[in-house]
């Protein structure tokens, strides 16, 4: 063979070898190098992972079935780009922006915008969520390239009605304070994925069959709060920030026999349906003042002072002292709010008169050791534990605590200065003292109905028997001569019943306000039967700075129509005449 031929010919044989190897290479690279990559890759074409229907919220109910948290269809308007041409966006931009109220050169921007490696978007959310009718509208106008999606939403057919208490949900569905904050897990609906193979658009191909598990709806919650109670409740708190020119409130009612929460209501409050809108405010007023706002409580904390020194043994009722108008503890002068001395008086009588003096000579008759062992019993620095988000543990300095204890605190905190409390903490103690001595867990979740109708029931939890029978009842008898004798604003006709006011200054730094005050009253009846306990809390009253004028007045109130309301019968008992008339001048904590 000639030489030029056998050149051709090992070139091309060379070519061909070349040609195979870099063949071979590639087949070494995709097959063995790139196997894991590629099966994986394959896989991802052959399988999707396909979110099925989410199932709704679990809904939130009064103890008598009444809606109070529900749930209502909604739509997701969505685009997808890529599959739309330039006539289709100026279309679709021209046709939604009316029915959207949305700008169209905004939709236009949202439908030819890009990602961050500059290719068009393959979706975009246009609006979202949008109201039923709506999305039915857009739905029927058929365009292409937009996808209307139902979605589940949150609503509150009450309005503001026990707004704290419920808390409100997000967009996604989450839930933030209050019960659907506490519950957001067991509200939540079961989110189910089904995994199999789809064709090239996508859809599941059913090849096979195979046990499907349906999404479950979220968790069903009835609570112990009674609507028509809540109602009275938030229009008498509403009547006494306006009548009193208080800056807010707080009025909780409760079963002292269970603990049970009937109502509680604060104000400033808002519409968990429009949440959003009240982000303006500063600060937002979404936290439950009930349960996540401590303060000096004042007077009212003399029911646990006094009930301590009962129940030690150390003094009994007619057990005498002599009030000089002021006592010396840990260095400090305390003075009753009159500046006066008040001569020879009896324990009862530190409450009747709510003289701080007696408070502070009680707690130091028994020292620190009885008296802060009480004080903790009653719940008094920690949480109740109440199944409503975000509640705080309150603030209760002990001996151990050398930066913030003082000996002086001894004497002080007896009358509730130089402690704090929630409204529901306060409640709860002075609860105990209702329900013979037992303190019981607060709750306000009656039961929770699952996806399968199953029903779990609440229990009351004990917590400590705080105080013996015995000194519960004596306890009782003088709270009902402080109304009788003492706070005749808070009496009801018919009815026997208990009960403290509290008067406290507001700290501030470097000591305490001298304008305002925080007034509270805690009473409960019927005597000697307790089934209904309120506590009625106003900031800074303008009208008057003591509880008795404010307080206890809205107590009268709505006491006098819960007791109607909820078919307690009156007794035959009438009402002890006399009294010290106002009794505004003892009560406040100076």
């Amino acid at each position: 063979m000639a030489e030029g031929p056998r050149r051709r010919l090992r070139l091309l044989i060379t070519l061909l070898i070349g040609l195979v190897l870099v063949i071979v290479a590639q087949l070494v690279q995709v097959q063995i190098v790139g196997h894991r990559f590629y099966e994986e890759w394959g896989r991802e074409q052959r399988e999707r992972t396909i979110v099925m229907a989410e199932p709704p919220r679990g809904v939130i109910r009064d103890r008598n079935g009444h809606l109070l948290a529900g749930n209502a269809v909604m739509y997701s308007i969505e685009a997808a780009p890529s599959f739309m041409s330039d006539e289709d966006k100026e279309a679709a931009a021209a046709k939604l922006g009316s029915l959207l109220h949305v700008p169209v050169a905004h939709i236009e921007q949202l439908l030819n915008s890009r990602d961050e490696n500059g290719q068009e978007r393959k979706w975009v959310q246009v609006a979202s969520p949008v109201s039923k009718e709506v999305g039915e509208q857009v739905a029927a106008l058929r365009l292409r390239g937009i996808t209307v999606r139902p979605l589940w939403a949150r609503v509150y057919p009450e309005g503001t009605l026990a707004s704290h208490a419920l808390g409100f949900c997000t967009v996604e569905i989450t839930g933030f304070y209050g019960v659907e904050g506490f519950y957001d897990a067991l509200l939540r609906p079961e989110r189910v994925e089904w995994e199999g193979p789809v064709d090239s658009a996508s859809e599941p191909i059913p090849w096979r069959a195979a046990p499907v598990a349906l999404p479950q709806r979220g968790t069903e919650l009835v609570l112990t709060l009674d609507r028509t109670v809540q109602a009275l409740v938030e229009e008498e708190l509403a009547r006494s920030v306006q009548e009193y020119q208080a800056e807010g409130g707080t009025i909780i009612v409760m079963d002292p026999r269970t603990f049970e929460i009937l109502a509680v209501a604060s104000l400033p409050n808002y519409d968990p349906g429009r949440y959003v809108e009240f982000f303006d405010q500063n600060p937002p007023p979404f936290e439950d003042p009930a349960v996540s706002q401590q303060y000096e409580p004042g007077s009212v904390f003399k029911v646990l002072t006094v009930a301590a020194a009962l129940d030690a043994g150390l003094v009994t009722p007619e057990t005498t002292y002599y009030d000089q108008g002021w006592i010396e503890v840990g260095g400090q002068v305390i003075e009753n709010a009159s500046h006066q001395p008040y001569g020879q008086r009896t324990v009862a009588d530190i409450l009747i008169e709510s003289l701080n003096v007696g408070a502070a000579w009680l707690s130091t008759q028994m020292g620190p050791d009885t008296f802060y062992r009480y004080v903790q019993a009653f719940g008094i620095g920690r949480p109740t534990g109440v199944d409503l988000a975000g509640e705080v543990s309150g603030q209760l300095w002990l001996p151990g605590d050398y930066e913030h204890w003082h000996p002086s605190n001894l004497g002080t905190n007896a009358f509730g200065q130089g402690l704090a409390v929630t409204p529901l903490q306060m409640i709860a103690a002075v609860a105990a003292v209702a329900n013979d001595g037992a303190l019981l867990r607060p709750h306000i979740v009656a039961r929770r109905i699952g996806p399968g109708g199953e029903v779990s029931i609440s229990q009351p939890v004990i917590e400590a028997q705080v105080i013996s029978l015995q000194t519960a009842r004596t306890l009782t008898e003088i709270m009902v001569r402080v109304v009788e004798e003492g706070v005749h604003q808070a009496r009801v006709e018919g009815y026997r019943v208990a009960g403290k006011t509290g008067t406290a200054q507001i700290p501030i730094p470097g000591g305490y306000d001298k304008e305002g005050t925080i007034t509270t009253f805690v009473g409960f009846g019927p005597v000697p039967d307790p089934q209904l306990i309120i506590l009625v809390k106003l900031d800074r009253p303008k009208t008057s700075p003591w509880a008795s004028e404010t307080a206890a007045r809205a107590f009268q109130r709505l006491a006098t129509r819960l007791f109607v309301v909820l078919g307690i019968p009156p007794e035959s008992v009438p009402l002890h005449a006399g009294g010290t008339g106002e009794g505004t001048v003892a009560e406040a904590t100076r």
